[in-house]
């Protein structure tokens, strides 16, 4: 599919979500939530969203065995959230995988696996919380289809890599072989390419490393889970701590959904969606659903630009380099790097 029709089909289907979203909207209701809401709430939710990122950062220098400083992943990190935020096709984790792979033992595509990895382990965090919230609250049919579908997917793909890291030299060569089935590309290159990326799936083929990813993954979402109920308080005055957690959960099946960049129209839905099914009012949800989205938005992309400052290099130049690296994927044999 060309860019264009990427960027169409994405917008197309952030439309349709914002629409079903917003369709039976009070603005005037919407606009008085903002205007009534407590400002300080906002302020502690904001550096709650701190300490998320910096545990993902955490999380992410796990999953490379320590190849990546926790400093370095916390930067990196939101680079490629700061890409993912304003750039369609997912572009940030080429983005900051590339930019790892300038690390002296760092590779991209072993920063690459350790990514896959990574969102694994961010689908099994979505599934626990759904499960904890499951212990107090009913929820609607549609979420608990998709948070069982979505735990199913993350434990395929789980033992998949799980079974390339234990039986290397097997998933090399049935790799090379589907990828030499592909136009221009020979067995043996794609098997250099991959040789990094299955070096790199430390995260799930080492117990200790998997053990502490997987904790700093659902103790981030859970602290996301907490920044978003301080957020609640902004325009409740009262909010139980799990509707949080059932908040950031949703959100976690939203941008699930390819759409435009940051996930926008299938964030703000599911959050109404899970809030108004559990009796919330549908007016101020959507302002919260839109203040959530914002402020994660807001908080990673200045982070990600303070990023690129620390690292010496451009947005355009980063922008160029990912593009570069994600269709050298695709060709089995990508050298460039930022």
């Amino acid at each position: 599919m060309k860019r264009w029709q990427t960027l169409a089909v994405g917008f197309a289907i952030s439309g349709l979500f914002l629409f079903l979203a917003f369709r039976q909207a009070d603005f005037e209701a919407i606009s008085q939530a903002f205007r009534t809401a407590r400002y300080e709430y906002v302020a502690a939710s904001f550096a709650a969203i701190l300490v998320t990122v910096l545990l993902r950062g955490l999380r992410w220098s796990i999953l490379t065995q320590g190849r990546l400083t926790i400093i370095d992943a916390f930067w990196l990190f939101n680079i490629g959230f700061l890409f993912n935020n304003v750039l369609p096709a997912r572009l940030g984790e080429f983005a900051r995988a590339g930019l790892a792979g300038r690390r002296p033992r760092m590779h991209f595509t072993s920063a690459l696996s350790s990514i896959v990895v990574e969102r694994l382990f961010d689908m099994v965090s979505v599934v626990v919380l759904f499960i904890l919230v499951l212990l107090v609250l009913p929820l609607p049919g549609w979420a608990t289809t998709a948070g069982g579908a979505m735990g199913a997917a993350a434990l395929v793909g789980i033992v998949v890599l799980a079974l390339a890291a234990r039986r290397p030299e097997w998933a090399l060569d049935l790799g090379a072989r589907l990828f030499g089935m592909l136009p221009r590309v020979e067995a043996e290159t794609a098997r250099r390419f991959l040789e990094p990326f299955v070096n790199g799936l430390g995260g799930v083929s080492d117990a200790r490393t998997f053990a502490l990813g997987l904790g700093a993954s659902v103790l981030a979402w859970l602290t996301s889970g907490f920044s978003a109920w301080l957020l609640m308080l902004a325009f409740w005055e009262r909010a139980p701590l799990i509707a949080g957690q059932l908040s950031v959960a949703a959100a976690g099946l939203g941008i699930a959904i390819p759409a435009a960049p940051s996930g926008v129209g299938p964030f703000e839905a599911a959050v109404i969606g899970v809030l108004t099914a559990t009796g919330y009012d549908a007016n101020i949800a959507r302002s919260f659903a839109f203040a959530l989205h914002a402020l994660n938005f807001v908080v990673t992309s200045v982070l990600g630009l303070l990023g690129l400052m620390r690292e010496g290099v451009s947005f355009g130049e980063v922008a160029r380099s990912a593009e570069s690296l994600r269709a050298g994927a695709g060709d089995a044999g990508a050298d460039a790097q930022p």
